[in-house]
């Protein structure tokens, strides 16, 4: 009887955020005409979605941008769903009230100054809480940019797509949610819902959490965590979700210096390393430690189907990088098991008779420069090979390169990644096509290696569990 309550309690938090995080009319309380004003970023993303009933709230101003405005909340004549706050600090306890009275389901503070400044900024969070729960409405914030929904047009203040996909973010910072959904969106990569959540004076990450596991449209999820209240909980939880969904973790302030900057951050009790060692191991969590891993894993997890084993095939054009690249595979807990015999005969009549390796690492020489097919010949038939699950690639790119890799991808059931060793802009060309095709590529094979090993160790975790 318990367990059935605990998934009817599940499934109306579920209703509930859905509610929130799909309004049918949003308020912009602070809303602005005037360039280098957050209200005017703010309006420019509304209008650039193409919400449709949108609310300016400023009392100075009869329309904006060709839109009518209120003087306040409750001169809105309709119903209200959503309300962002984005007026100075001491405006927003009164802007509460006033949107408990309208009957606004959901209020995103955008405002700073509060629990992460002291204990005068935790009272008055305290209070707008109180003031919330007893008219029924639900906090996001303070300190933070609020809801990314393409579906419902909900946007955040800098452009990112308006295509939605199946990646969810929940993210106590709202720079870091804000910049991933505008850079990997720019890549391909589609989003289903991201919340920032910031200080979590009402509604917290474990809350969102618990909505992208149950989330249809999510099937990814990437968090960034400064720190929780109830440790158990989200242990509890990442567990449950990991078994359906991978969940991407950079969790931060688990220094002495770090849980400091997380408490003036967002006021986040951070937690320390040792702790956090404990709860992150065996849930299931995909644990990163930076943005740039962040992106590598992501775009990874996103192309690419889950390999049946942990075993590596290098194919290198250059054949110094792939001594490296064999010692970061072993150092990570990936194999680069030797070819079997009938593998290494079909590769031997594709490859250059002269100073090529049918070996793995397999060196296509310096006619990969020449003939970058080859690149593509040497992955079908390291495709075909039921002792390697994943494929790395270390080349120097190029149009002939990019179609060989991408023919050859879209042939195999094992995930690819490539290396570009070439300067930099030619990488971020590489990047843009390849990962517009479903391949993730890198500047560093270490990087590679790197997330095929978080992809590794996923996919055994769920094979472990058998689902």
């Amino acid at each position: 009887m318990r367990l059935n309550e605990e998934k009817m309690a599940q499934s109306q938090k579920y209703k509930e955020l859905n509610t929130i995080i799909h309004p049918e009319s949003v308020a912009l309380i602070g809303a602005s005409a005037k360039e280098g004003k957050v209200g005017r970023m703010f309006m420019d993303r509304f209008l650039d979605t193409g919400y449709q009933t949108l609310y300016p709230v400023n009392p100075g101003a009869d329309e904006i941008l060709g839109i009518k405005a209120y003087p306040s909340v409750k001169a809105i004549p309709g119903p209200v769903d959503m309300a962002v706050i984005l007026t100075p600090t001491a405006a927003v306890l009164s802007m509460v009230k006033e949107c408990v009275e309208k009957g606004v389901k959901g209020v995103v503070i955008n405002s700073a100054g509060f629990g992460e400044g002291g204990e005068e900024g935790k009272a008055l969070e305290r209070e707008m809480v109180r003031i919330a729960r007893e008219g029924g409405t639900r906090l996001i914030g303070p300190n933070c940019i609020g809801i990314y929904c393409p579906a419902a047009r909900l946007p955040f203040p800098w452009p990112s797509g308006t295509e939605s996909g199946k990646v969810g973010v929940v993210s106590q910072s709202g720079s870091l949610a804000d910049h991933l959904a505008m850079i990997a969106s720019k890549n391909g990569i589609r989003f289903s819902k991201a919340i920032s959540c910031g200080n979590e004076c009402d509604l917290n990450a474990v809350d969102f959490l618990e909505y992208l596991g149950e989330d249809p449209d999510t099937e990814l999820i990437i968090a960034y965590l400064e720190g929780i209240r109830d440790g158990r909980a989200f242990s509890r939880l990442a567990k449950a979700v990991s078994k359906k969904k991978p969940i991407i973790l950079w969790k931060t302030g688990i220094s002495d210096a770090g849980a400091r900057a997380a408490a003036s951050h967002t006021g986040a009790l951070a937690g320390s390393a040792a702790v956090w060692d404990g709860v992150i191991k065996g849930s299931g969590i995909v644990r990163v430690k930076s943005f740039e891993d962040i992106l590598d894993t992501l775009y990874l997890f996103y192309h690419q189907p889950p390999p049946p084993g942990n075993r590596v095939a290098i194919i290198t054009g250059p054949g110094g990088p792939a001594v490296g690249t064999t010692d970061a595979c072993l150092e990570m807990g990936l194999e680069v098991p030797r070819l079997i015999g009938e593998t290494r005969e079909k590769l031997r009549a594709v490859l250059p008779s002269a100073g090529a390796s049918a070996d793995n690492p397999v060196d296509l020489t310096l006619a990969s420069v020449v003939n970058p097919a080859l690149y593509g010949d040497v992955v079908r038939i390291l495709g075909q090979d039921g002792q390697i699950d994943m494929i790395l690639i270390i080349g120097q790119g190029g149009e002939e390169f990019q179609n060989a890799v991408s023919k050859a991808n879209q042939e195999i059931d094992r995930p690819i990644v490539a290396t570009i060793l070439m300067p930099m802009d030619v990488v971020l060309r590489e990047v843009e096509v390849l990962l517009n095709r479903g391949i993730p590529v890198y500047s560093d094979a270490r990087r590679a290696v790197k997330a095929l090993a978080r992809l590794s160790e996923y996919s055994a975790y769920r094979r472990a569990l058998k689902v």
